[in-house]
């Protein structure tokens, strides 16, 4: 697989390879006004960053990388609580050589104290060339795309534990399924950890 690499607001890269984002570790609540949240992890889809800013108070712009795809994404939280429920939905595209992607996620969160759980339906699309993607880039899941063009789905669930007001740890499954013949993945779970700070 040939591996090019261009500069994504000027802040990230892109790497070849058109899926999708397959990690999220991310709640429903908004970062707040003015905030930065900046987040690393490392899981069974590789590694991957993600730089969330709020522009209002209800509304995030971010950039998120990962080992198979980049791109930009929003979120707006239509409830959103420093404690108890909140629900938002978030989008985003993103471009890769041979491929590009686009999703919508509906996401629910519940803040308890330094505990907070966290759901989140994504659905992809995503326009490609047909290709293997070996674990060499993913670190345990093989994908193998059939199709130029094909759908799929994830279910994420997982929680933040908030270490302090500014540093969080956050751990995470998901499951995939397919909308068509054009995506497989060698497994349909995909668990990972990561570190954020929030600024």
């Amino acid at each position: 697989m040939r591996k090019n690499f261009f500069v994504l607001a000027f802040l990230f890269i892109l790497t070849s390879c058109a899926v999708g984002p397959l990690v999220s570790h991310e709640t429903a609540r908004t970062v707040g006004d003015n905030n930065h949240e900046i987040i690393g992890s490392y899981g069974e889809a590789g590694v991957a960053a993600k730089w969330n800013y709020g522009l209002t108070e209800n509304f995030d712009f971010g950039i998120q990388w990962e080992s198979l795809s980049a791109g930009l994404r929003a979120k707006y939280a239509f409830l959103n609580f420093s404690e108890g429920f909140s629900m938002a939905v978030a989008g985003g595209a993103g471009l890769s050589e041979g491929g590009s992607h686009y999703y919508g996620d509906l996401m629910l969160s519940y803040r308890s104290g330094f505990w907070e759980p966290y759901a989140t339906v994504r659905i992809v699309h995503v326009d490609t060339d047909p290709e293997e993607i070996e674990d060499e880039y993913t670190w345990g899941i093989n994908f193998k795309i059939d199709e130029m063009s094909y759908e799929y789905g994830q279910v994420i669930v997982g929680s933040r534990f908030w270490l302090s007001q500014r540093w969080l740890l956050s751990v995470e499954g998901s499951s995939l399924f397919g909308f068509n013949s054009g995506f497989d993945a060698s497994q349909n779970y995909i668990l990972s950890a990561a570190l954020g700070l929030r600024l």
